[in-house]
């Protein structure tokens, strides 16, 4: 499923939307290219969850953990080279338990994902406008797309 998001303010809502859809321990793997798009709706979902901290592009610190009425774990995985890079995160204690984990880059760490990984891909198609698709590979993508579906409008 693709949505068509115009500017900044459907980013915020698509992300709100999207907050509401999710449920603790759901991993999400953020797709597209540098500048796509990926931190801005983590903000706009970590502000649905209730996280007053300025979210941030975990690039350089590879984790950001941030706390609210649901917690998230923001993990970029851009900067890492090999397989032992990423061992050395543990990142199967990264995949929250108690909360959500958004990964950027984890097509890195494929093999740690888990089975119901959730992936959005983010498209840029002008300066402020983005074009987001869920494919529905698996149940819990195809429940998500089905409870945006019933709230988001072109």
């Amino acid at each position: 499923m693709e949505y068509i998001l115009n500017d900044l303010k459907d980013t915020e809502k698509f992300g709100q939307l999207f907050a509401k859809v999710l449920k603790k321990q759901d991993v999400i793997s953020l797709i597209g290219d540098l500048g796509a798009g990926k931190t801005t709706l983590t903000k706009s979902i970590a502000k649905s969850f209730g996280i007053e901290e300025n979210v941030t592009s975990p690039t350089f610190s590879l984790v950001n953990t941030y706390y609210g009425d649901v917690d998230l774990n923001h993990i970029d995985l851009y900067r890492l080279e090999d397989e032992m890079e990423i061992e050395s995160l543990d990142i199967d204690e990264l995949l929250y338990p108690e909360g959500i984990t958004i990964i950027e880059w984890a097509s890195k760490a494929q093999s740690y994902m888990p089975r119901n990984l959730i992936e959005i891909y983010i498209e840029k198609t002008g300066d402020v406008s983005r074009k987001i698709r869920i494919d529905g590979n698996n149940k819990r993508e195809k429940e998500i797309i089905e409870e945006l579906n019933e709230n988001f409008s072109d």
